[in-house]
C-alpha cells in the first residue's frame, strides 16, 4: 500500500532497508563488595571488549576486571531493537494512513499503519569473576531502569533534531539472574510518548541518528548494589510499515 502521513496523531513511515545496529557498552562505576560489574562491548562486527569493572583493574578482551572481595561479573551482552515482530533499529515516529492499492477496497476506507512502542530485547549475564570458585557464586536481582538519548547526527536538510527526554521506571520490571546464567528481558526502546515528543514540533527531514543508553540497577544476594549500562544506536523518522 502507499502511505499518507497522519499529522494529528503519533506518526510514522517511509520504507527503508534494515540498517545494522551499532552497539557500544560501557561500565558504570561498580561497588566495592561482592559484585564486580563488567560490560562487554558488542559492535556490528561482534568485537567484544571489556571496558571496566568495580574499583580494580580492567580486564582483557571479553573478561571482567575485579578487586577485593568482588565475586560476580554482570554484563549486558546484547541489545536487540524489535518492532512489530521484526528486528530493526529503524524507529518509526510518524503514523501514516495507508492508501489501499487493491481495486476491491473502497477508496474512502481508512487503513491506519500499525503503530506501537519500539522495544528491545536486552540480554544480561551473571558470571563469576575469572579464578573465583563456585562457593562464591551469587544471584543478582535487577529492578529499576532508565533509558536516555543522545543525538549522534542530524541530517543537513533538517532545521533541527530535538532532544529526547530520559525515560525512568522505578520500580520497573524485576528479574533475578542465577549464578552462571543469562536472561533476556524486553524493555521499552523508543516509547510512543518519546515518538510523540520527537514529532511535536514537526518531523525533521531525513533520518537522524541517536544513541539509547540503558542503566539497569539492583542488588546481589548480599544486598550489595549492582548497576550496568548498555547502549545501542538507532535512526528515527517516517518509515513505511503499511501492509502490502
Amino acid at each position: 500500500m502507499n502511505a499518507v502521513n497522519v499529522h494529528a496523531t503519533l506518526q510514522s513511515p517511509r520504507r527503508a532497508l534494515h540498517r545494522g545496529v551499532g552497539k557500544v557498552f560501557t561500565l558504570i562505576a561498580g561497588y566495592r563488595g561482592l559484585v564486580a560489574l563488567g560490560l562487554l562491548g558488542l559492535t556490528v562486527g561482534l568485537t567484544l571488549g571489556l571496558l571496566g569493572c568495580d574499583n580494580g583493574g580492567i580486564g582483557g578482551s571479553g573478561q571482567c576486571g575485579g578487586a577485593d572481595n568482588s565475586d560476580a561479573c554482570v554484563q549486558i551482552n546484547t541489545i536487540q531493537p524489535v518492532y512489530l515482530g521484526q528486528t530493526t533499529s529503524n524507529v518509526d515516529a510518524v503514523r501514516d494512513i495507508c492508501t489501499p492499492d487493491n481495486p476491491a477496497t473502497p477508496v474512502d476506507e481508512t487503513v491506519l499503519e500499525p503503530f506501537a512502542d519500539h522495544n528491545a530485547i536486552v540480554t544480561i549475564s551473571n558470571s563469576p569473576l575469572p579464578g573465583v570458585g563456585p562457593v562464591a557464586d551469587t544471584s543478582v536481582t535487577l529492578q529499576d531502569f532508565s533509558i536516555s538519548y543522545t543525538l549522534n547526527s542530524c541530517p543537513a536538510s533538517a532545521t533541527s533534531c530535538p532532544p529526547l527526554d530520559t525515560l525512568r521506571a522505578v520500580p520497573g520490571q524485576t528479574v533475578t539472574i542465577p549464578p552462571r546464567s543469562s536472561v533476556d528481558i524486553t524493555l521499552p526502546f523508543v516509547s510512543l510518548a518519546t515518538k510523540s515528543q520527537y514529532v511535536s514540533n514537526g518531523v525533521p527531514s531525513g533520518f537522524p541518528s541517536y544513541t539509547a543508553t540503558y542503566i539497569i540497577t539492583g542488588t546481589d544476594a548480599f544486598n550489595n548494589s549492582v548497576s550496568v549500562r548498555g547502549s545501542a544506536q538507532f535512526t528515527i523518522g517516517d518509515f513505511n510499515n503499511c501492509p502490502h
